[in-house]
């Protein structure tokens, strides 16, 4: 199965890279696609900006789509009682 986010892209950029605590390695960091997730919640509607990490290989595909929608392959995780995001 391959779930499709469908996403208006307001911004790329390229995070830090850090440091595992536990190991001292330093982790490369890898892009990310910024976009708004509308919630519903029981007093309206709360607009949110979401960070959904991408490959790099992706990068190349949409590095010049910045304010066009576009599907995005990713892969889901729960956190705090809220669904997040990342490309695979």
């Amino acid at each position: 199965m391959e779930l499709l986010l469908k996403i208006k892209i307001e911004n790329i950029f390229k995070a830090k890279n850090f440091e595992d605590k536990k190991t001292g390695e330093i982790k490369v960091s890898k892009w990310k696609i910024q976009g708004f997730e509308k919630i519903d919640t029981e007093h309206g509607e709360q607009i949110k900006l979401i960070d959904i990490s991408i490959t790099d290989d992706f990068y190349e595909t949409i590095k010049d789509k910045v304010g066009q929608t576009v599907s995005i392959p990713v892969k889901t995780f729960v956190n705090n009682n809220r669904v997040g995001f990342y490309g695979v």
